[in-house]
This record gives structure tokens, sequence and C-alpha cells, in this order.
């Protein structure tokens, strides 16, 4: 599932949340006749032998068929990722300890404006959640401090925008820039494609961040090409700043955390839970704020 400015507090907290960063299903936009909803089973036929093959793909069919899986190649689509993490701090000289678990989705909107040429906006909205009960919480552990710290909510809505081509991603804070090239790498395993990637950060972010992610589609599906989007289920992994709220002022050490979850063509997929809880404090965050898409670019870079 995007930010690009000098670091705050607030938004070193939003990198903590982007782990879908590469932007995930569709709300009702999308035509009657996409795909069902299928998800993928791992099994494999007595005596068969699990296969894995990279796709030789050049750089433009590799982002097509990237963008299947992880968005949609519609002209236009509302994008949702949901998703469960967890965060695990790593001080420095010491071992790693799991803190919190977030329960999110990331929300965002492309719409195509050039051959191959997408622009996208999006945001992220994640509640924490007690390591071992799963229950809803608003006050943490620190493991490392021993000190019990508050931890909001993380409503995460200060995405300046990218446009997203077969050359990289330009962030829209600075649109004048050359493309920061990415990595996506498709793979055939057994009945599955899966496109692994890596979101490479900014120059204005810190060094400590780094996002990978792989997210899986059904091959029978992905092998259709009237499929434009496609199921799938996401994981991955990142590293990233402490937190403002886990109050570890100067101390040397940074933040780990893997996550889980599915591309939904909707809000009527979320958990009722969650979507009890999102519907109650932040209802305008269950859907995409197009207002930035009437907003001309300044300055785009030609890649």
């Amino acid at each position: 599932m995007t930010q690009r400015r000098r670091p705050s507090p607030g938004s070193l907290d939003r990198r903590a949340a982007m782990a879908a960063l590469l932007c995930g299903g569709v709300a009702a936009t999308l035509p009657l006749q996409a795909a069902p909803r299928r998800l993928p089973t791992g099994s494999l036929a007595p005596g068969g032998r699990w296969t894995s093959s990279f796709l030789p793909l050049d750089r433009v069919q590799a982002f097509r068929q990237a963008l299947r899986i992880q968005r949609s190649l519609e002209d236009e689509a509302d994008i949702l990722h949901w998703y469960h993490f967890i965060m695990v701090a790593v001080p420095l000289n010491a071992t790693p300890k799991a803190v919190v678990r977030w329960e999110g989705i990331e929300f965002s909107r492309h719409q195509k404006i050039g051959e191959d040429r997408y622009r996208l906006h999006g945001h992220n909205l994640s509640f924490p959640r007690d390591l071992v009960s799963g229950e809803f919480v608003d006050r943490v552990l620190n493991p490392v401090t021993k000190k019990t710290v508050a931890v909001p909510p993380m409503a995460l809505t200060g995405d300046p925008g990218m446009v997203r081509s077969p050359a990289g991603v330009i962030s829209l804070d600075k649109p004048s820039a050359p493309p920061r090239p990415d990595y996506k790498v498709l793979r055939r395993e057994g009945e599955f494609v899966k496109v692994d990637a890596i979101r490479v950060p900014p120059d204005t972010w810190p060094v400590t961040f780094l996002e990978t992610g792989y997210e899986s589609s059904p091959a029978a599906l992905f092998d259709d090409p009237s499929q434009k989007w496609l199921p799938s289920d996401v994981s991955g992994a990142y590293v990233f700043p402490y937190p403002k709220w886990m109050e570890m002022g100067d101390a040397p050490g940074h933040m780990f955390a893997t996550w889980s979850g599915y591309k939904l063509r909707s809000i009527d997929e979320l958990p009722e839970e969650f979507r009890r809880r999102a519907e109650r404090d932040f209802p305008q965050l269950l859907k995409v704020d197009r207002t930035p898409f009437s907003k001309p670019i300044p300055d785009l870079h030609p890649g």
C-alpha cells in the first residue's frame, strides 16, 4: 500500500503500519464479471512434486502481472487489504521482544493516467490487540523499559500519493524526482503465482525502514487474462524506528514486524468486530477519499 516527507513523530507511526504497501481488493467499482473469491489451499496430490520457477517476464509485463495480484488492471478501482501484524522491539545487544498485535486495513484508490501508469492515494487504519488474548487494548507493556505505555489506534491519512509505472515509483510530494525502481519478481509455485516485492524507501525516510512483501494468487485465475482483479493472500515483514508511543527516547534499536492478510473486494468482507470498531471510531476511513485525484500533478517526471 506513499509517504515522502521529512519524518514527524506521526509519520514514523505511519511507516509502522505500511505493511501492504504494496497496495491491495476492490470495492463496487469493479465489473460484475470479476472472478469469484477463491483462496489457495496449498495441498498436493498424493505422489505429487512441488514445483517452483521464476516467470521470464520483461519489465512491463512484470509490472502488469504484479498489478493484477497486488491491485487490479482496471483503469480505476478502490483496493482494500486487511491484515494482522505483530510488532517486535529489537533493542541493541539484547533479545528481541514481542510488544503488541494489530489488526488493520490499507485502503487505496488508483486511476490510470497513461499507458501502464497509475496515480495512487490511500490510508491505513489499525487497532492494537493484546498479544495473548487478542482483545482490543489501549495500553501495553513495553518489554524493554518494563513500563506500561498508552498505544493509540493508527489512523494514518497523510499519504501524499504516488505514481507507479514499470520505471518505478514517483512520490507526489516530489513529483519532479525520477522514479525509484522497486523490486518485483514473479514466480509460479505449485498451483499459485506469487509476487515477491521490496519497497525501496525514499531518501527522506529513516535508514532503518525496509519492507518486503509476498502476495499469492491461484494460478488457474492468473492464467486467465480476462481476470483483471485476482484474489490474493498477503504477507511480509518490515523494520522501522521505535514509534513515539513506545517512549524509548534516544535508546538505540528499532522495531520489526511481520504481517499476514488478504486482499478483499469491499468493506463488506471485513471481520465483523473490526468493522464495528472502525464504524464507531473512524467511519470516514471505510471509504477512500477521492479529493486528491482532482488536484493536478505539477511538474511530473516523465519517467
